[in-house]
């Protein structure tokens, strides 16, 4: 068997494990490995050493320039903070202030995590609150109790 059919081979067994893999990565292995058994195959590469450099430099030149604007068309983009008010999923937590509220300015603790945090209620440490809004590294939180009786006045008065 040639030379170049053996990069060719290996290239198609690239581009279809990338099916299995599934990580947009080995789908330029294969196109590299397969254009330089085209190289070889029409007898512009007939030295190993050269045909191995090129499939690095072809492999790199895919992986870099390829894999970002294919990977943003296949997967798509996340946007940012514009078609949701809440891209981190905050909204709605219960958290615990760590210590008292001075003008309405606070710290909260979600998931182990220290959060700055603001509320128009004086709130004191140990409360626990619902988390309003997430904007950046703030929260907006209200008083726990004060939102479970407002969301429980809201589904009576709609039956």
């Amino acid at each position: 068997m040639p030379e170049y059919s053996y990069w060719i081979i290996f290239g198609l067994i690239l581009i279809i494990g990338e099916f299995v893999v599934s990580g947009l990565v080995l789908i330029f292995l294969g196109l590299a490995a397969v254009i330089v058994g085209g190289l070889a195959y029409f007898g512009l590469l007939n030295d190993l050493t050269w045909e191995i450099t090129l499939f690095a430099v072809f492999s790199l030149v895919l992986l870099a320039g390829a894999r970002r604007f294919l990977r943003d068309w296949l997967f798509g983009r996340e946007t940012q903070g514009r078609t949701s008010d809440d891209s981190a999923g905050l909204v709605g937590g219960r958290a615990t202030v760590e210590a008292d509220f001075v003008e309405g300015i606070g710290a909260v603790r979600y998931r182990g995590a220290r959060w700055q945090a603001q509320s128009d209620q004086p709130l004191k440490a140990g409360q626990m609150v619902r988390i309003q809004k997430h904007d950046g590294l703030w929260l907006t939180v209200q008083a726990w109790s004060d939102n479970v009786s407002s969301t429980d006045q809201e589904k009576d008065s709609e039956q």
